[in-house]
């Protein structure tokens, strides 16, 4: 599917969910300190162990025709792969490499999706390799239904992945359904209204789904339409509640639509919600990885206002040492720029930080879209699509 598909895709299925889900100089040295490793430990919070060798960042006139940094932002760019085929809406994989998702909205059942697996070679500037992989259409779907906007999502538990849809009308009934490895079979299903972006989490023995949507997942069709974003625990390998395990609930809410979900390597998650005030602005809402595994309802940190006209993808970089986290997010809009927005991680919460930069990253003279997405060792990566095909520009942390 071409980046213009996918894009459009996207926005026919915000048009689909409208009131309930959402339509969106680097020339720095290199630092003199080492950048503590962002791997993440078994049960997905961030640790600082081992320090990797000291990144060497690229000269800026070797990705200028890509994109722009603002040089208050504190990453510069370390790699950059050319991919030779659609690559927007990318995100990370347990292949250890970038994944996308390919299919037809709107199908009937009929076509094949499939995850497209990158795999990045060691050298700075070499091309991306991929691999496609088939996932098995599940049974009973609707007629006409609308995958959601994340794809295929690899899960930080185990070898399961997790994939949603929606009904083609309202109360926009769908389900969430759970993968085993490979895509080959789906393992468990439970049902949602309006389900629009998930990821997974876990801690410890624990793990859990958090989403925004429209309603709780369960075990039958819901017509509850309160925009917010819930947590469903994974009990005895099933997504479907049962009276054994903890319910599933909703952690926080908002006025307007749902918008993509995104996590750091210390477990903090955040939510890029299309809030309805009339300027149809985005709020960029934050939970400490506590609130995320509390039982019943939290208060958010407001990380960041925009008025991007709904978030297309959001990406979350942990905290280095005392230094503040950052979110980056952009709209649908082909003129959109990357937004950054830093927090602070005391804990208990995470809340505002000391830096909104409204273009943190812009686009070069060759690119027509960007998106984000983060790796599990806490950097950034941009998914560049240009006239030809696409490059996914890592970028690491400038650590002062």
């Amino acid at each position: 599917m071409r980046s213009s598909e996918r894009r459009g895709s996207f926005l026919l299925l915000t048009g689909i969910l409208a009131g309930c889900s959402s339509s969106p100089s680097d020339g720095a040295s290199p630092p003199d300190t080492t950048e503590p490793h962002g791997s993440t430990t078994p049960d997905g919070g961030g640790v600082d162990a081992a320090p990797r060798p000291e990144p060497t960042f690229l000269d800026p006139s070797s990705y200028a025709s890509l994109l722009v940094i603002d040089g208050r932002l504190p990453y510069g760019v370390t790699r950059k792969h050319a991919a030779d085929d659609a690559i927007a809406g990318s995100r990370w994989g347990r292949h250890g490499g970038p994944m996308v998702t390919t299919s037809v909205y709107g199908a009937t059942g009929t076509a094949t999706s499939t995850v497209v697996r990158w795999s990045l070679p060691t050298g700075a500037a070499d091309a991306a390799s991929r691999k496609a992989v088939p996932i098995t259409t599940a049974t009973g779907l609707p007629a006409t239904f609308f995958y959601g906007a994340d794809g295929m999502v690899d899960l930080p538990f185990g070898a399961s992945s997790l994939l949603s849809y929606t009904g083609s009308g309202a109360p926009y009934r769908g389900e969430a359904l759970l993968y085993g490895a490979e895509y080959t079979t789906v393992s468990s299903r439970a049902k949602a209204n309006g389900f629009y972006s998930g990821i997974g989490v876990t801690d410890g023995a624990r793990q859990r789904i958090i989403h925004s949507s429209l309603s709780t997942l369960g075990a039958t069709d819901s017509a509850t339409s309160d925009s917010g974003l819930y947590a469903a625990e994974i009990c005895a390998g099933s997504l479907a509640p049962s009276s054994a395990c903890l319910p599933p609930s909703k952690l926080f809410g908002w006025n307007g639509a749902s918008g993509p979900v995104a996590s750091d390597t210390h477990g903090n998650v955040f939510v890029g919600a299309s809030t309805s005030d009339g300027a149809r602005s985005d709020t960029v809402y934050g939970l400490s990885k506590a609130q995320t595994f509390a039982v019943g309802a939290q208060t958010p940190g407001t990380i960041a206002s925009v008025s991007s006209g709904g978030t297309s993808s959001i990406a979350a970089l942990p905290p280095v040492d005392a230094l503040e986290g950052w979110v980056l997010g952009l709209g649908f809009g082909p003129a959109s720029a990357i937004y950054a927005a830093s927090f602070i991680e005391s804990g208990a919460s995470v809340t505002t930080g000391s830096t909104m930069l409204g273009s943190a990253i812009t686009k070069g003279a060759d690119a027509e879209a960007l998106s984000v997405f983060s790796d599990d060792e806490g950097d950034l990566w941009v998914a560049v699509t240009t006239k030809t095909s696409g490059v996914f520009v890592e970028l690491r942390r400038r650590v002062p």
